[in-house]
């Protein structure tokens, strides 16, 4: 009994060491594969940045340059001075300063009545709301640029902008639904007890909560805006309107004063694109994972 009672603290211990040393080779093979695959992700940004330093004959030679041999930063500054890209620039950043306070209001204020008010039909409209998101952009595109020409608004920001500030769309309304959802409602109770009023209660007690959801709307509103194509394609004739997404396809094709190949300076055009998505988010990093992760709690 004695010689039983003195082994088992060995065979314990030699049970934790197996397994803190089994713990630690599955850690270290789930950093070996998540490293891998933030590699493979990332190349595509590393390998713009690196042909937007290359020469154009250096970037279309028959061997790969994964570095360039003498770094051209001279593309960035032919990029601005050949096309007026810095306006462009401006005009995304206008946009998304529209749309991102207009999804934010008259999301939060639809996602609110979804989520705290019953009133008859509410499912219904609900259901109707989410089918829109089947609904392809090009069924809608000719009434809708039929309407926007008929009002005299092609060539401005109207057609691009309105949308954010008539509900912003179904997902946006839809994520803003599910994250007030998850918030107690004794709290609307108590500040109703209070004598707080329905918009008292969104502004004072809902909204403060929900910094981690309008983070991430305001991410993904961004994100579509800064990136979107179509919709300036359609609506915009002007150059000087344009947004850097129309602005980068309509550099591709204008005549310059040699004609050499611009892939370099495309190259250079796209990179400075991703400067402020990169930016934006590293600095809301946390808040826009918090947010992704929260909204979907509770149905």
């Amino acid at each position: 009994m004695a010689a039983t009672i003195e082994r088992l603290p060995s065979t314990d211990i030699r049970g934790d060491v197996y397994r803190r040393g089994r713990n630690r080779i599955q850690m270290g093979i789930t950093y070996i594969l998540l490293t891998a695959a933030a590699l493979m992700f990332a190349f595509p940004l590393f390998w713009t940045v690196s042909s937007s330093l290359q020469t154009w004959k250096e970037l279309r030679s028959f061997e790969p340059h994964l570095l360039p041999a003498i770094p051209q930063w001279g593309n960035y500054v032919k990029v601005f001075s050949a096309v007026p890209f810095a306006r462009w620039m401006g005009n995304s950043f206008l946009i998304t300063a529209i749309t991102i306070p207009g999804v934010i209001i008259t999301g939060s204020l639809t996602a609110y009545s979804f989520a705290r008010f019953n009133y008859v039909g509410k499912e219904i409209w609900f259901v109707l709301m989410l089918g829109t998101m089947m609904i392809p952009t090009q069924v809608t595109l000719i009434p809708q640029y039929v309407l926007f020409f008929n009002l005299k608004l092609i060539n401005t920001y109207v057609p691009l902008t309105i949308g954010s500030w008539l509900g912003g769309g179904a997902f946006m309304i839809f994520l803003l639904r599910q994250f007030i959802m998850s918030i107690p409602r004794d709290l609307d109770e108590a500040a109703l007890m209070d004598g707080a009023s329905p918009i008292r209660i969104l502004w004072g007690v809902l909204l403060p909560l929900m910094k981690p959801a309008l983070t991430t709307v305001a991410i993904l509103q961004f994100l579509g805006d800064w990136n979107e194509f179509f919709g300036p394609f359609i609506y915009l004739n002007r150059v000087d309107l344009f947004t850097a997404a129309v602005g980068l396809r309509f550099f591709q094709n204008i005549p310059m004063e040699t004609s050499d190949p611009r892939d370099h300076l495309l190259m250079a055009a796209a990179a400075v694109m991703t400067i402020p998505v990169i930016a934006l988010f590293a600095a809301a990093q946390r808040y826009f994972i918090q947010g992704v992760v929260l909204s979907g709690l509770k149905i």
